[in-house]
């Protein structure tokens, strides 16, 4: 047999394998889940070759703080091709067995950095069939995990060293014997196997809410003006459900009233109501009502044009915000939305006309979520035997 054809065998071996490892990694995102990921394996004398793995997992939405969580189980299916099979018996190789050390990490509230989890699996033999394809059936259990707080948490997948042994009938090693390689996760793919949400013992999201500042700005559709944001935003996430309250400290809006007269507006806003959304696989959305008063509307920065105590939007803006997949809680993260500004009342003389410039729809909204300081120390979740 060719070295080539011998390598190629070898590299069906890891694919097999590869998966097989893969299951141990520990819990999966909440009810039925699949994962496809992509690797590049270092083979002999090939050197790093592609590899494809599919796994899949049934797990719960939630985990109670303080209560086992018991290992997931994650199930695997690889196919091995015909021609790679007859590879194998033309070695001698009967069955092929083996085992793989998987890397992964568990992201929860007490580990926002990650704690690092190393699975070693094994795959029991396989029969090589005299012709034909065959499949390889791999399942793996994490361990036990009891958790400390609430809130959201993930598990990813990351590198993998696989060792490999096709046997032969008389249970020796065949011509390829026993090699090791090590696979490289493809960059750019979404690894997260595990996806769950950790809550208080009442079903709530604990203690200690999600408290932020923010940072942001909004564009002015109408005459294409923009004014920043700043404020904070305090949250609880219980099964999913987002309560929390959002205060917007006053700005300044600068735009251009009849497309080229310069207007300075000062802005307070006041919250009608609190904040309500969800976070469900990994996606915040949030949605709150706000008014708006102007105080004053200036011409070059000092000439007064309109303003005062009852100059106000004619009712509140629903503002919904929503970010990209991956968000989490606790690091924080952007959140975007466009929303509707209401028409404007008793502002003075140019009422209509500074109202045309700043009312209407498609406005953009853009805000970065950054955590509050917490004295809160993080502990290790428990491993329980």
């Amino acid at each position: 047999m060719t070295k080539k054809k011998r390598t190629g065998a070898a590299l069906a071996l890891a694919a097999a394998l590869l998966a097989s490892s893969l299951a141990g990694a520990g819990p999966a995102a909440a009810g039925p889940a699949t994962l496809g990921l992509d690797y590049h394996c270092t083979f002999p004398l090939l050197g790093p070759q592609p590899v494809h793995v599919e796994l899949s997992a049934d797990v719960p939405d939630r985990v109670t703080v303080g209560e086992v969580m018991p290992g997931i189980v994650v199930d695997s299916v690889s196919a091995v091709g015909a021609e790679s099979a007859r590879g194998l018996r033309a070695l001698y190789a009967t069955t092929l067995e083996g085992h793989a050390l998987a890397d992964a990490t568990l992201t929860v509230p007490e580990m926002p950095d990650g704690l690092p989890v190393e699975v070693d699996s094994a795959l029991d033999g396989t029969p090589i069939p005299a012709s034909g394809g065959f499949t390889v059936k791999g399942r793996g259990t994490a361990p036990d995990l009891t958790f400390t707080q609430a809130g959201p948490g993930k598990v990813t997948v990351g590198n993998l060293v696989l060792t490999l042994t096709p046997r032969t009938d008389d249970g020796g090693a065949s011509g390829l014997g026993t090699f090791e390689s090590e696979c490289t996760q493809d960059p750019g793919q979404a690894n997260v196997l595990a996806s769950f949400e950790i809550v208080d013992k009442d079903g709530g999201p604990g203690a200690a809410p999600y408290s932020y500042t923010l940072k942001g700005s909004s564009t002015i559709k109408a005459s294409g003006g923009t004014f920043p944001l700043t404020g904070a935003l305090d949250a609880k996430v219980d099964g999913g459900a987002v309560t929390g309250g959002l205060t917007l400290d006053p700005s300044k809006a600068r735009f251009q009233m009849l497309g080229f007269l310069p207007v300075t507006a000062d802005v307070t806003f006041a919250a009608e109501g609190g904040t309500t959304g969800t976070y469900k696989d990994g996606v915040l959305t949030t949605t709150s009502k706000m008014s708006a008063r102007f105080p004053t509307f200036t011409v070059f920065g000092f000439l007064p044009v309109g303003g005062g105590d009852a100059c106000r939007t004619s009712k509140p803006s629903g503002i919904t915000l929503t970010s990209a997949a991956g968000f989490d809680p606790k690091a924080g993260g952007a959140l975007t939305g466009v929303y509707e500004l209401a028409p404007i009342d008793g502002c003075g003389a140019l009422t209509g006309v500074l109202g045309s410039s700043l009312a209407g729809p498609g406005n953009a909204i853009t805000m970065t979520l950054t955590p509050k300081p917490s004295a809160q120390t993080p502990s290790s979740p428990k491993k329980t035997s």
